[in-house]
């Protein structure tokens, strides 16, 4: 399923993108590139519209033919700014660009160049996961690396369009129709997957990936038999259901991305009903240069009153099975919203982080218990903290307790962005949108 100028070997349209989200925008200026000629694709009918800005809600000010000739000359995430023929600039949308010749094929893989730039944006969904990549745009369109992909790992707990922040998070950068070049749902719980039913929805999606896990019910059942429909519409691509379809991941010579771990399709040794749904989570690793990231999902390591020095589940399989440089991740995103049933004290010290991550809302997991149960647990985060002072936990429920917010309005901007260039590290978090600044561990040993 192509995308534009994206890549040849793709046939859908791509996801124009536009950073508009206060400090965020610093990680998303355009990217000045040396000139390159591309051809406006056959499906921009009538025409492809040209607009000032790199955003949808500029009004266009051209609106040029297909097989017109361009000269693309900078980028952000889902856009071209061109050079037309009559000498004025503008900016459209990159699904609807291909190279004018076919592109050749680049070197070997070397260290990246040092401003390209890996974004992982951690969306503020409230109680749940929602994770955008976006990998390095360099402009040079099917040579199989710096392609400008953006892959969604889950998408939080609401389906509803007017509720769904990961959808409202995307679209604020972009357009319905764009794509999705790859669309994970780590397990069928529902702070997960209900958000990725709106996104497969508005976007077009090259690659689904889900753990196969045999869930009951008539909820993620529907949403699987939507997502094999719009297979057969032609929205997504490939539908990769369980493990012995992943095959590799293909996401630009410059990044090597592993699913470490997935249902293995039986049920022995992962516990039973909630824990047993945790423990089908897809588990992935990215790497990029001499930085990496370990996305658990809700991926557990014990039981509730069980031993952390002695780890169980998913976390005694990644530590059985992977091998230790292969676990070692620069940015850690903690299992299960930081339960006590995450992270024990071996599984912290293979993966070392210098980073945590948590993506938490305010969820009482006690329900209408007197004594109300929030993640993320201080005690998970005290064995990160006890195994190096200099760790850095960010929280997408950053300061929620103390504004006194619920499961109505914990959604309120904490997002999380960190970036790389495979050698430095950067990281922008916003605390109800607006910027600050974690420097060290704060629960002590």
């Amino acid at each position: 399923m192509p995308s534009s100028c994206q890549r040849r070997r793709r046939s859908t349209p791509g996801l124009p993108l536009l950073v508009t989200l206060g400090c965020l925008s610093l990680f998303s200026a355009a990217v000045a590139q040396d000139p390159v000629t591309c051809v406006v694709r056959d499906t921009a009918t009538p025409c492809l519209k040209v607009r000032s800005d790199s955003s949808t809600a500029t009004e266009p000010f051209e609106c040029i033919s297909p097989g017109t000739v361009v000269t693309v000359i900078a980028s952000v995430p889902y856009w071209r700014k061109v050079n037309l023929p009559d000498g004025r600039s503008g900016w459209v949308a990159k699904m609807y660009l291909e190279p004018a010749t076919a592109p050749t094929p680049g070197p070997a893989p070397a260290p990246p160049p040092s401003d390209a730039w890996l974004e992982v944006h951690f969306v503020d969904v409230g109680q749940g996961d929602g994770i955008w990549i976006h990998t390095f745009d360099d402009g040079i369109d099917g040579n199989g690396k710096f392609e400008g992909l953006n892959i969604v790992i889950d998408g939080g707990p609401d389906s509803s369009d007017s509720t769904n922040q990961m959808l409202k998070y995307l679209q604020a950068h972009g357009h319905d129709g764009a794509v999705l070049d790859a669309l994970i749902v780590t397990h069928p719980h529902d702070d997960h997957y209900p958000g990725a039913d709106g996104l497969r929805r508005h976007f077009t999606i090259h690659d689904y990936y889900d753990p196969g896990y045999p869930k009951q019910g008539v909820a993620y059942p529907a949403f699987l038999a939507a997502v094999q429909q719009d297979q057969t519409a032609g929205r997504i691509g490939q539908v990769h259901l369980g493990k012995q379809q992943f095959g590799s991941l293909d996401w630009g010579s410059e990044i090597t991305a592993e699913i470490l771990y997935s249902y293995p399709g039986s049920s022995t040794g992962l516990g039973s009903g909630n824990t047993l749904e945790n423990n089908s989570s897809i588990v992935l690793r990215l790497q990029y240069g001499s930085r990496s990231f370990l996305f658990m999902g809700d991926g557990e390591g014990k039981s509730r009153t069980g031993s952390a020095d002695q780890p169980k589940y998913v976390e005694e399989d990644l530590l059985g099975s992977v091998a230790s440089d292969k676990l070692k991740s620069t940015v850690l995103k903690i299992g299960h919203h930081g339960s006590e049933t995450s992270s024990t004290v071996p599984f912290i010290t293979a993966v070392d982080p210098e980073i945590v991550v948590v993506s938490s809302g305010r969820k009482n997991y006690q329900g209408s218990g007197s004594t109300p149960v929030f993640l993320p647990k201080d005690s998970t985060l005290r064995r990160c903290c006890c195994h190096n002072a200099g760790i850095r936990i960010y929280r997408t429920d950053q300061n929620d307790e103390a504004e006194g917010r619920t499961t109505t309005d914990d959604a309120d901007g904490d997002h999380i962005v960190i970036r790389t260039n495979g050698t430095d590290l950067e990281v922008k978090a916003l605390e109800a949108g607006q910027p600050f600044t974690v420097s060290s561990c704060r629960p002590g040993c």
